[in-house]
């Protein structure tokens, strides 16, 4: 029993250590250059569609289906750019339906390597949700440290 215990902790162990490795420090040498922000909410709609399906619900599926269309077809109209600089500043670029508006921001990474976004009037995370670096991806964290696989940034830079 004892050696099964002892088992299970190292596994524990283990599966902790790959997640905290699974994410890496921000640097900001890496940070430097544009990003453009991607929403994908096509795995949270069908996750919605499985419930809804699940319940059987007639009036739950014609809803859904009209707020996923309109959903997808506003995000396909908005895009985000972000241009990191030396020094801690953004440059946040807003182009949605043929309109283009630029907004100047800044940047922080903490001691930990989480990198900290303020907030502009179009561009808005949590005061205390931060960024971590994964395979060359940005990924956005809400401040129980919960990460949100829809919502991150990749370097353009670098395609």
């Amino acid at each position: 029993m004892k050696k099964l215990s002892l088992t299970i902790f190292a596994l524990l162990l283990i599966a902790l250590t790959y997640q905290a490795e699974a994410q890496s420090k921000v640097v900001a040498k890496d940070l430097i250059g544009s990003w453009k922000l991607v929403i994908d909410v096509d795995e949270e709609f069908e996750e919605a569609k499985r419930e809804v399906d699940e319940e059987d619900s007639f009036l739950g599926k014609i809803i859904l289906n009209s707020v996923s269309g309109i959903v997808s077809g506003i995000l396909e109209e908005i895009d985000i750019y972000m241009e990191f600089k030396p020094g801690g500043e953004v440059k946040v670029i807003v182009e949605a339906f043929d309109e283009r508006e630029i907004e100047y921001s800044e940047w922080q990474i903490d001691k930990k390597g989480r990198l900290y976004i303020s907030d502009t009037e179009n561009f808005s995370t949590g005061d205390s949700d931060y960024w971590l670096m994964e395979k060359g991806v940005l990924i956005l964290f809400e401040d129980d440290n919960e990460r949100s696989d829809n919502v991150y940034l990749v370097n353009m830079d670098s395609n």
